[in-house]
Protein backbone atom coordinates (compact mmCIF):
# COMPACT_ATOMS: atom_id res chain seq x y z
CA UNK A 1 0.00 0.00 0.00
CA UNK A 2 1.36 3.45 -0.90
CA UNK A 3 2.46 5.65 2.07
CA UNK A 4 0.06 8.44 1.13
CA UNK A 5 -2.89 6.06 1.11
CA UNK A 6 -1.79 4.52 4.43
CA UNK A 7 -1.76 7.99 5.95
CA UNK A 8 -5.26 8.69 4.68
CA UNK A 9 -6.58 5.40 6.01
CA UNK A 10 -4.92 6.03 9.38
CA UNK A 11 -6.55 9.44 9.56
CA UNK A 12 -9.94 7.80 9.16
CA UNK A 13 -9.40 6.00 12.45
CA UNK A 14 -8.71 9.15 14.44
CA UNK A 15 -11.42 11.45 15.69
CA UNK A 16 -10.29 15.06 16.18
CA UNK A 17 -10.56 16.34 19.71
CA UNK A 18 -11.73 12.96 20.94
CA UNK A 19 -15.25 13.59 19.57
CA UNK A 20 -17.10 10.54 18.37
CA UNK A 21 -17.86 10.76 14.64
CA UNK A 22 -20.96 9.32 13.04
CA UNK A 23 -20.01 6.18 11.12
CA UNK A 24 -21.22 5.70 7.55
CA UNK A 25 -20.69 2.38 5.78
CA UNK A 26 -19.73 2.90 2.14
CA UNK A 27 -19.57 -0.04 -0.23
CA UNK A 28 -18.71 -0.43 -3.88
CA UNK A 29 -16.32 0.15 -6.73
CA UNK A 30 -12.61 0.30 -5.97
CA UNK A 31 -12.32 3.11 -8.53
CA UNK A 32 -14.71 5.38 -6.65
CA UNK A 33 -13.60 4.21 -3.22
CA UNK A 34 -10.19 5.80 -3.68
CA UNK A 35 -11.73 9.26 -4.10
CA UNK A 36 -14.02 8.74 -1.10
CA UNK A 37 -11.06 7.46 0.93
CA UNK A 38 -9.09 10.62 0.14
CA UNK A 39 -12.14 12.62 1.31
CA UNK A 40 -11.99 10.87 4.70
CA UNK A 41 -10.01 13.48 6.68
CA UNK A 42 -12.20 16.37 5.47
CA UNK A 43 -15.35 14.39 6.25
CA UNK A 44 -13.93 13.55 9.68
CA UNK A 45 -13.77 17.25 10.41
CA UNK A 46 -17.49 17.37 9.64
CA UNK A 47 -18.16 14.63 12.19
CA UNK A 48 -18.42 11.76 9.68
CA UNK A 49 -16.29 8.63 9.75
CA UNK A 50 -16.24 6.60 6.57
CA UNK A 51 -15.85 2.82 6.69
CA UNK A 52 -15.26 1.52 3.17
CA UNK A 53 -15.86 -1.98 1.86
CA UNK A 54 -14.59 -2.54 -1.66
CA UNK A 55 -16.86 -4.84 -3.65
CA UNK A 56 -16.17 -6.74 -6.86
CA UNK A 57 -18.60 -4.81 -9.01
CA UNK A 58 -21.46 -2.38 -8.76
CA UNK A 59 -24.00 -5.20 -8.44
CA UNK A 60 -22.63 -6.31 -5.08
CA UNK A 61 -22.69 -2.73 -3.84
CA UNK A 62 -26.36 -2.46 -4.81
CA UNK A 63 -27.15 -5.62 -2.85
CA UNK A 64 -25.27 -4.31 0.20
CA UNK A 65 -27.31 -1.11 0.05
CA UNK A 66 -30.56 -3.01 -0.41
CA UNK A 67 -29.94 -5.19 2.64
CA UNK A 68 -28.86 -2.19 4.76
CA UNK A 69 -25.33 -3.53 5.02
CA UNK A 70 -24.16 -0.24 3.48
CA UNK A 71 -25.37 3.34 3.90
CA UNK A 72 -23.97 4.49 0.55
CA UNK A 73 -23.18 2.45 -2.56
CA UNK A 74 -20.46 3.61 -4.97
CA UNK A 75 -21.39 2.51 -8.49
CA UNK A 76 -20.22 2.91 -12.08
CA UNK A 77 -23.64 2.41 -13.60
CA UNK A 78 -27.27 3.11 -12.68
CA UNK A 79 -29.28 0.51 -10.80
CA UNK A 80 -30.98 -1.92 -13.16
CA UNK A 81 -34.61 -3.03 -13.11
CA UNK A 82 -33.84 -6.29 -11.32
CA UNK A 83 -31.94 -4.55 -8.52
CA UNK A 84 -34.76 -2.10 -7.95
CA UNK A 85 -37.39 -4.85 -8.05
CA UNK A 86 -35.43 -6.92 -5.53
CA UNK A 87 -35.90 -4.23 -2.89
CA UNK A 88 -39.37 -2.76 -3.49
CA UNK A 89 -39.40 -1.04 -0.09
CA UNK A 90 -36.38 1.08 -1.01
CA UNK A 91 -36.68 4.43 -2.74
CA UNK A 92 -33.22 4.42 -4.24
CA UNK A 93 -31.69 7.76 -5.17
CA UNK A 94 -28.73 7.97 -7.56
CA UNK A 95 -26.51 11.03 -7.47
CA UNK A 96 -23.84 11.45 -10.11
CA UNK A 97 -20.54 12.91 -8.91
CA UNK A 98 -18.38 12.41 -12.00
CA UNK A 99 -17.45 10.12 -14.87
CA UNK A 100 -14.97 7.40 -15.70
CA UNK A 101 -13.53 6.89 -19.18
CA UNK A 102 -10.85 4.87 -20.92
CA UNK A 103 -9.33 5.26 -24.36
CA UNK A 104 -7.13 3.18 -26.63
CA UNK A 105 -3.82 5.02 -26.59
CA UNK A 106 -1.16 4.75 -29.30
CA UNK A 107 2.35 6.12 -29.85
CA UNK A 108 3.30 8.84 -32.30
CA UNK A 109 4.24 6.46 -35.13
CA UNK A 110 0.75 4.94 -35.21
CA UNK A 111 -0.93 8.34 -34.97
CA UNK A 112 1.20 9.90 -37.69
CA UNK A 113 0.69 6.76 -39.79
CA UNK A 114 -2.97 7.78 -40.13
CA UNK A 115 -4.83 5.80 -37.45
CA UNK A 116 -7.00 8.26 -35.54
CA UNK A 117 -10.06 6.17 -34.57
CA UNK A 118 -11.24 2.63 -34.01
CA UNK A 119 -14.60 0.84 -33.87
CA UNK A 120 -15.75 -1.71 -31.33
CA UNK A 121 -15.52 -4.54 -33.86
CA UNK A 122 -12.02 -3.48 -34.86
CA UNK A 123 -10.96 -3.46 -31.21
CA UNK A 124 -12.38 -6.95 -30.78
CA UNK A 125 -10.38 -7.97 -33.86
CA UNK A 126 -7.16 -6.74 -32.28
CA UNK A 127 -7.97 -8.43 -29.00
CA UNK A 128 -8.88 -11.75 -30.58
CA UNK A 129 -5.97 -11.67 -33.05
CA UNK A 130 -7.85 -11.41 -36.34
CA UNK A 131 -6.46 -7.91 -36.94
CA UNK A 132 -2.67 -7.95 -36.72
CA UNK A 133 -1.47 -4.92 -38.70
CA UNK A 134 -2.23 -1.22 -38.50
CA UNK A 135 -2.62 -1.32 -42.28
CA UNK A 136 -5.98 -3.04 -41.74
CA UNK A 137 -7.11 0.07 -39.86
CA UNK A 138 -5.87 2.56 -42.44
CA UNK A 139 -2.36 2.95 -41.09
CA UNK A 140 1.09 1.76 -42.04
CA UNK A 141 1.95 -1.86 -42.64
CA UNK A 142 3.43 -2.61 -39.24
CA UNK A 143 2.39 -5.15 -36.60
CA UNK A 144 0.03 -4.22 -33.77
CA UNK A 145 1.41 -4.84 -30.29
CA UNK A 146 -1.45 -4.72 -27.79
CA UNK A 147 -0.71 -4.49 -24.07
CA UNK A 148 -3.55 -5.87 -21.94
CA UNK A 149 -4.80 -4.40 -18.66
CA UNK A 150 -4.93 -6.46 -15.47
CA UNK A 151 -7.40 -9.20 -16.32
CA UNK A 152 -10.63 -9.29 -14.37
CA UNK A 153 -10.08 -5.87 -12.81
CA UNK A 154 -10.46 -2.15 -13.41
CA UNK A 155 -9.73 -1.08 -16.97
CA UNK A 156 -9.96 -4.64 -18.31
CA UNK A 157 -13.44 -5.08 -16.88
CA UNK A 158 -14.52 -1.76 -18.44
CA UNK A 159 -13.16 -2.73 -21.87
CA UNK A 160 -14.62 -6.25 -21.71
CA UNK A 161 -18.07 -5.00 -20.76
CA UNK A 162 -18.05 -2.52 -23.65
CA UNK A 163 -16.67 -4.93 -26.23
CA UNK A 164 -18.61 -8.08 -25.33
CA UNK A 165 -21.64 -6.82 -23.42
CA UNK A 166 -20.72 -9.12 -20.53
CA UNK A 167 -17.18 -9.42 -19.21
CA UNK A 168 -17.74 -13.15 -18.63
CA UNK A 169 -17.89 -13.59 -22.40
CA UNK A 170 -14.53 -11.94 -23.01
CA UNK A 171 -11.35 -13.96 -23.60
CA UNK A 172 -8.78 -13.21 -20.92
CA UNK A 173 -6.09 -12.31 -23.44
CA UNK A 174 -3.43 -14.37 -21.69
CA UNK A 175 -1.05 -14.09 -24.67
CA UNK A 176 -0.61 -10.34 -24.19
CA UNK A 177 1.88 -8.62 -21.95
CA UNK A 178 0.18 -6.73 -19.13
CA UNK A 179 0.38 -3.11 -18.01
CA UNK A 180 -0.63 -2.03 -14.52
CA UNK A 181 -2.70 1.14 -14.56
CA UNK A 182 -2.74 4.27 -16.68
CA UNK A 183 0.76 5.56 -16.03
CA UNK A 184 2.34 2.21 -16.84
CA UNK A 185 0.24 1.99 -20.02
CA UNK A 186 1.36 5.48 -21.09
CA UNK A 187 5.05 4.79 -20.49
CA UNK A 188 4.91 1.41 -22.22
CA UNK A 189 3.07 2.68 -25.30
CA UNK A 190 5.24 5.75 -25.74
CA UNK A 191 8.40 3.68 -26.10
CA UNK A 192 7.04 0.73 -28.11
CA UNK A 193 6.43 1.41 -31.81
CA UNK A 194 3.16 0.01 -33.15
CA UNK A 195 1.74 -0.53 -29.68
CA UNK A 196 -1.57 0.27 -28.01
CA UNK A 197 -3.23 -0.13 -24.62
CA UNK A 198 -6.22 1.11 -22.66
CA UNK A 199 -5.76 3.97 -20.21
CA UNK A 200 -7.71 6.95 -18.86
CA UNK A 201 -7.56 9.69 -21.52
CA UNK A 202 -5.53 12.01 -19.27
CA UNK A 203 -2.46 9.88 -20.02
CA UNK A 204 -2.60 10.80 -23.73
CA UNK A 205 -0.50 13.97 -23.77
CA UNK A 206 -0.78 14.64 -27.52
CA UNK A 207 3.01 14.63 -27.85
CA UNK A 208 4.27 11.09 -27.47
CA UNK A 209 0.97 9.33 -26.77
CA UNK A 210 -2.42 9.88 -28.45
CA UNK A 211 -5.97 8.73 -27.69
CA UNK A 212 -7.99 7.27 -30.55
CA UNK A 213 -11.57 8.34 -31.15
CA UNK A 214 -14.27 5.66 -31.07
CA UNK A 215 -16.38 5.14 -34.20
CA UNK A 216 -20.01 4.55 -33.31
CA UNK A 217 -22.45 2.43 -35.32
CA UNK A 218 -23.11 5.31 -37.73
CA UNK A 219 -19.39 5.73 -38.38
CA UNK A 220 -19.15 9.01 -36.46
CA UNK A 221 -15.82 9.47 -34.70
CA UNK A 222 -16.27 10.50 -31.07
CA UNK A 223 -13.16 11.79 -29.33
CA UNK A 224 -12.56 11.26 -25.60
CA UNK A 225 -12.79 14.96 -24.76
CA UNK A 226 -13.92 16.03 -21.31
CA UNK A 227 -17.19 17.34 -22.74
CA UNK A 228 -17.95 14.07 -24.55
CA UNK A 229 -17.07 12.08 -21.45
CA UNK A 230 -19.24 14.12 -19.08
CA UNK A 231 -22.18 13.99 -21.51
CA UNK A 232 -21.58 10.21 -21.85
CA UNK A 233 -21.59 10.66 -25.63
CA UNK A 234 -18.19 9.02 -25.77
CA UNK A 235 -18.88 5.24 -25.88
CA UNK A 236 -16.20 4.31 -23.35
CA UNK A 237 -17.48 6.63 -20.64
CA UNK A 238 -19.74 5.78 -17.72
CA UNK A 239 -21.14 7.69 -14.74
CA UNK A 240 -19.69 7.68 -11.25
CA UNK A 241 -22.59 7.47 -8.82
CA UNK A 242 -23.25 7.61 -5.11
CA UNK A 243 -26.46 5.66 -4.49
CA UNK A 244 -28.66 5.97 -1.42
CA UNK A 245 -31.59 3.85 -0.25
CA UNK A 246 -33.67 7.03 0.02
CA UNK A 247 -33.26 10.77 -0.38
CA UNK A 248 -30.01 11.62 1.41
CA UNK A 249 -30.31 13.73 4.55
CA UNK A 250 -28.05 14.45 7.49
CA UNK A 251 -24.57 12.93 7.25
CA UNK A 252 -25.36 11.21 3.94
CA UNK A 253 -26.29 14.54 2.42
CA UNK A 254 -23.08 16.11 3.77
CA UNK A 255 -21.01 13.39 2.09
CA UNK A 256 -22.75 14.04 -1.22
CA UNK A 257 -22.34 17.80 -0.88
CA UNK A 258 -18.65 17.43 -0.14
CA UNK A 259 -18.02 15.14 -3.12
CA UNK A 260 -19.75 17.71 -5.36
CA UNK A 261 -17.80 20.61 -3.86
CA UNK A 262 -14.68 22.04 -5.49
CA UNK A 263 -12.48 20.15 -3.02
CA UNK A 264 -14.35 16.89 -3.53
CA UNK A 265 -14.29 17.19 -7.30
CA UNK A 266 -10.52 17.76 -7.20
CA UNK A 267 -10.19 14.35 -5.51
CA UNK A 268 -11.82 12.70 -8.53
CA UNK A 269 -9.11 14.12 -10.76
CA UNK A 270 -6.44 12.63 -8.48
CA UNK A 271 -7.97 9.18 -8.98
CA UNK A 272 -8.18 9.43 -12.79
CA UNK A 273 -11.90 10.19 -12.85
CA UNK A 274 -13.49 13.16 -14.65
CA UNK A 275 -15.22 15.71 -12.38
CA UNK A 276 -18.36 17.73 -13.03
CA UNK A 277 -18.88 21.40 -12.34
CA UNK A 278 -22.11 22.82 -10.95
CA UNK A 279 -23.81 22.87 -14.35
CA UNK A 280 -22.66 19.42 -15.39
CA UNK A 281 -19.90 20.35 -17.79
CA UNK A 282 -16.28 19.25 -17.67
CA UNK A 283 -13.89 21.30 -15.56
Amino acid sequence: MKPALRAVLAALLLSPGGARAEVLRVSGSSVVSMAVTFAGPALKEKGIEIKITVESGSGNAAVALGYDVADIAMMLRPLNTTERASFPDKRFVEERIGSQAIALIVPRDVWEGGVRSISRNQMIGIYEGSIKSWKELGGEDKPIKFFNSERGRGLWEFFAQWAYGDQRKAPLGDDFETVIGGEDARNTVEFNAGSCAFAPPRWADGRGVFALAIKDESGAEIEPTAANIVSLRYPLARPVLLVFSEKPVGSRKRVLEYMLSEAGQALLTKTELVPLDEVGRAK
